[in-house]
């Protein structure tokens, strides 16, 4: 008797319904999971026109029996649940039995397999939403699945698939992410023809990293292996020198099932925050085994989220089991002597006192000798010309963050950073827009090492990003090799900032419209390009980023949004020091009837 079944509407009404198919990626996910049900060790995934045109998933593993191959393409068909306590104790991925009818219900299939106690397989052959047909085939044991024509019957749902190459990256994406977690089974990903990925089966977990990740990743982790309280973690993290700007590899797995769990990322970086810049995230491939009968799969219809019992406890567990990973792999190194201390400034305020910027008779400059401001327009009420007065004179720096400059109306305060990435920004953007980016040629090519997928995310991006200035090329494996750049970057230029930058970029994510994406690119250059919080600048310096500031359209707002400029008027400060109110009028009568 064969294994697969059609579940009875009892046990149908206590799964969680739900379209699983959603694109080509999705359909990859599925085939894959099955595969790994069926205990398979190698998987290879071909796909054409970024599996839009034709989808092919081969496994080594034990096939389908001939009796199941009648029924495994219908609703509500599956191996692993025959009763309602078997949803309660699901170990594997493909439970909910729907994805071989869910995907033969919006496109064309064609399974060849045959079960490993069989001598001949099995075909079967099916058009969307028609009857299968079944024929005796040859094959070694295992299954192959072929798709497509996928949404051909359904034309407003194949219109909303994106072009090729984000089909074909989000399949590699969910492909990886795969691979990274289950490190024991061998991956092969072919695209159009072309040989991507190919991971041999029983690496290890920092071999396999090494693959997908690049070296520089590969050889910055930890490999995690605790069990507290009955919760098992395993996997590795990376070093914080190895963070990211997104969250794009913090990577979790239920009994090495891949979900996505905001908790649990809040959990993660809760161990790294006092060691991580804001903006940065951790890098990690992290497996929690808990009793299976704590874990509820049937949550999502992809999948994609479990709920666990006791969450409150993982999460605490996954917390502390990574802090003290942390604080083990890098002990704090205590200089025995003095020596090792490097004395710094007590005092980050830095008051200007050159001859430009006070005059002998100790007056301040006259606005019209330190630098000209531009009128500004009347949507932009809050901080005019006759706000300013005839004195503008720039104090100094606090913090190494921000400028403050003394005016007639009051304390002008600047965001360094916030202002150069206007300033910059429209900059960029207006040389954009003329086709007049001014690009500076590298002496020496830089060379990026990457990982996986994110080397194919950036090269497929070659030609917007040379729009911008970038010139960018494969040199081999993850590595993308940068030959010039715009030339605000140039002071920044080297390999840690344009792999910086390389995250920023694939965070922007694909945008419906070219010009909303270009737009983005060109406001995290600005942002790589613009003098940092911290740097310290002078007062020449300080006088001519006002000044162009005020020369940009939008100066009270860096691109991002952030405010860049600040203003504390006269009226303000009196009120704070008692100048002004009933109590200042109070002291004045007081003072006057005393004498």
């Amino acid at each position: 008797m064969g294994k697969i079944r059609i579940l009875d509407d009892s046990i149908v009404s206590l799964i969680s319904a739900g379209e699983v198919i959603e694109n080509p990626s999705s359909i990859v996910k599925e085939l894959i999971e099955n595969a790994l049900d069926a205990g398979a060790t190698n998987i290879e995934i071909q796909i054409e026109k970024g599996g839009i045109d034709s989808i092919i998933v081969s496994d080594n593993g034990e096939g389908i029996e001939k009796e199941d191959c009648l029924v495994c393409t219908l609703r509500h068909s599956t191996s692993k649940i025959a009763k309602r306590e078997d949803i309660d104790s699901i170990l594997t991925y493909g439970f909910r039995g729907e994805a071989l009818a869910s995907i033969a219900s919006v496109a064309d299939l064609e399974i060849v397999t045959r079960y490993k106690k069989e001598e001949i397989g099995t075909r079967i052959k099916s058009r969307a939403g028609q009857i299968p047909d079944i024929s005796r085939a040859s094959r070694p044991a295992g299954t192959t699945v072929e798709v497509s024509q996928l949404f051909r019957n359904v034309p407003a749902r194949r219109k909303h698939l994106s072009e090729p190459r984000v089909e074909s990256q989000r399949v590699l994406d969910s492909v990886i992410k795969h691979a990274i977690i289950r490190n024991d089974i061998g991956f092969r990903f072919i695209r159009d023809e072309k040989v991507i990925l190919d991971c041999p089966s029983g690496q290890t977990p920092m071999d396999r990293a090494l693959i997908l990740w690049g070296p520089d990743t590969a050889s910055s982790l930890i490999e995690i292996k605790r069990k507290k309280m009955g919760i098992s973690i395993e996997g590795f993290i990376g070093e914080p020198s190895v963070s990211r700007g997104n969250r794009g590899r913090e990577l979790f797995s239920v009994r090495n099932r891949p979900i996505e769990d905001q908790a649990l990322s809040a959990a993660l970086e809760a161990a790294y925050s006092s060691l991580l810049m804001r903006g940065r995230y951790p890098v990690c491939s992290l497996d929690i085994d808990v009793d299976v009968s704590k874990v509820d799969a049937n949550v999502h219809p992809t999948k994609r989220e479990v709920r666990i019992q006791d969450f409150d406890l993982v999460r605490n567990v996954l917390r502390d089991v990574l802090t003290n990973a942390l604080q083990d792999s890098k002990p704090m190194e205590i200089p025995e002597t003095l020596e090792g201390i490097v004395e710094i400034e007590s005092v980050d305020t830095q008051i200007f006192q050159d001859a430009s910027s006070a005059r002998s008779d100790g007056r301040a400059l006259l606005l019209e000798e330190t630098m000209l401001v531009k009128p500004v327009s009347s949507a932009e009420p809050d901080l005019n010309i006759e706000d300013l007065g005839s004195i503008f004179n720039i104090l100094g720096q606090v913090n190494m963050v921000y400028i403050v400059a003394a005016t007639e109306g009051g304390l002008v305060m600047v965001d360094q950073h916030a202002a150069h990435e206007r300033i910059l920004y429209e900059q960029l953007r207006k040389q954009v827009n003329d086709g007049t980016v001014v690009v500076q040629e590298l002496l020496e090519p830089i060379v990026l090492k990457l990982g996986l997928g994110d080397a194919e995310k950036i090269l497929a991006l070659d030609e917007t990003l040379e729009t911008l200035g970038y010139t960018i090329g494969s040199f081999g494996g993850n590595e993308v090799l940068v030959s010039t750049i715009p030339e605000i970057l140039g002071k920044r230029v080297s390999e840690d900032e344009l792999v910086a930058l390389v995250d920023r970029i694939l965070d922007i994510g694909e945008k419906d419209a070219v010009e909303q994406f270009m737009d983005e690119l060109v406001k995290v250059t600005a942002c790589h390009s613009a003098i940092r919080s911290g740097q310290k600048i002078g007062h020449e310096e300080s006088k001519r980023l006002i000044f162009n500031l005020f020369e940009t359209d939008a100066k009270y707002q860096c691109a991002h949004g952030r405010p860049s400029i600040i203003r504390i008027t006269k009226q303000e400060l009196d009120e704070r020091f008692g100048r002004t109110g009933a109590e200042a009028m109070a002291r004045f009568k007081a003072r006057h009837r005393a004498g």
